[in-house]
């Protein structure tokens, strides 16, 4: 007899973007916050600025980024509307060391280390387990990384990559360029590009304008533990 665990769908695979669907748990704490929009295309934090709050991301996307001394960027996640941004800082006592960018129009609301503190965790504590899961998820998407950098051809992670951001999204359709791809993926531009131009001689993608839209999320899922 098959139990419910293991009956159970898995997971999509940890990718570099969060978004968490359901938001109603925050309802009854945004009055705790302070509402603020950023602007697409601006911003919002860049290394060595003060972390004095946490946001709520209620709507848009954000990119976090690193750059090294000589100027090299990398991406390292996006976050879009659920995720929480500042709270490892906050928590550590330290500065931000990323470039946090808002990539379209985004709406968020600002809680203070009081009000997080002293009203949030204590009042509601099942938010708590909200902070704890969004830091986690940024965990385990750095882990992956290294995991799939030394175990993943670079065919079969960005195989994985498309595999997981349908399933977390729930879409099937990705606005994110050849360059930013590799970037996420530590991959040469190059590379992603071959990929993708294969990818679609075998009718798993096709173009949306700017965009790719997967056209078998099944098939590419395949391929993850495939030999290629």
């Amino acid at each position: 007899m098959t139990n419910a665990a293991s009956a159970a769908t898995p997971p999509p695979p940890i990718v570099p973007w969060m978004e968490f669907q359901n938001q109603d748990m925050w309802e009854k704490a945004l009055h705790l916050g302070r509402k603020v929009i950023w602007k697409g295309k601006t911003c919002v934090q860049r290394p060595g600025d003060d972390v004095t709050s946490i946001f709520l991301i209620r709507e848009g996307t954000i990119k976090v980024s690193a750059t090294s001394a000589e100027g090299v960027q990398r991406t390292l996640w996006f976050m879009g509307p659920g995720s929480i941004l500042g709270e490892a800082a906050l928590f550590a006592g330290q500065k931000n060391t990323h470039y946090i960018d808002a990539v379209e129009d985004c709406v968020a609301y600002e809680f203070s280390h009081g009000n997080v503190v002293e009203r949030l965790l204590v009042d509601h504590p099942d938010l708590g387990e909200a902070l704890l899961t969004n830091l986690a998820t940024k965990s385990y998407i750095m882990s992956t990384q290294v995991e799939e950098s030394t175990f993943l051809s670079a065919y079969r992670r960005i195989c994985r990559f498309f595999y997981g951001l349908c399933l977390s999204r729930n879409s099937r359709q990705i606005s994110l360029s050849h360059s930013v791809i590799a970037e996420l993926l530590g991959l040469h531009r190059v590379t992603v590009s071959n990929a993708i131009g294969d990818l679609k001689r075998r009718g798993l993608l096709e173009e949306s304008g700017h965009d790719l839209v997967v056209a078998d999320v099944e098939a590419i899922g395949a391929i993850i533990n495939s030999d290629i």
